[in-house]
């Protein structure tokens, strides 16, 4: 089975959402190439978002999840300040910044977004 955006799967309890994940100016990420994020809805009903290597995208202003993972390193996805936007937009009760304190970002990065979003942000540490 192949995912492409805008279709729905299921995993034993889970139900998998497959959603586009692309640059909108830069050449990093193109939307042609289908690329994906996802939601994931658990047994519990709790829907959790990971948005892969995009930028913020208008599909995201129609997302109804609970928890947000998002990156916020800024040369290949959205910065900082564009992710906390995006995640006001929708949103969840938790967000979660990534892709920051390796190839790009910085710990700074992860704490503007603490700053802007207006929920609850957690920051956990880059796994090595």
């Amino acid at each position: 089975m192949t995912a492409s955006p805008g279709h729905s799967y299921k995993a034993g309890g889970l139900t998998v959402e497959a959603m586009p994940a692309y640059n909108r100016n830069k050449a990093f990420h193109p939307r042609s190439n289908n690329w994906l994020g996802y939601v994931v809805t658990l047994s519990t009903g709790m829907r959790i978002y990971h948005s892969g290597d995009s930028d913020a995208i208008p599909e995201m202003e129609a997302l109804k999840v609970d928890v947000a993972l998002m990156p916020c390193g800024g040369t290949y996805t959205m910065t900082a300040a564009e992710m906390a936007a995006a995640a006001n937009t929708f949103k969840p009760s938790v967000l979660i910044p990534m892709h920051w304190g390796d190839i790009v970002g910085s710990k700074a990065d992860a704490e503007t977004v603490k700053k802007t979003f207006t929920g609850t942000t957690v920051i956990k540490a880059p796994e090595r």
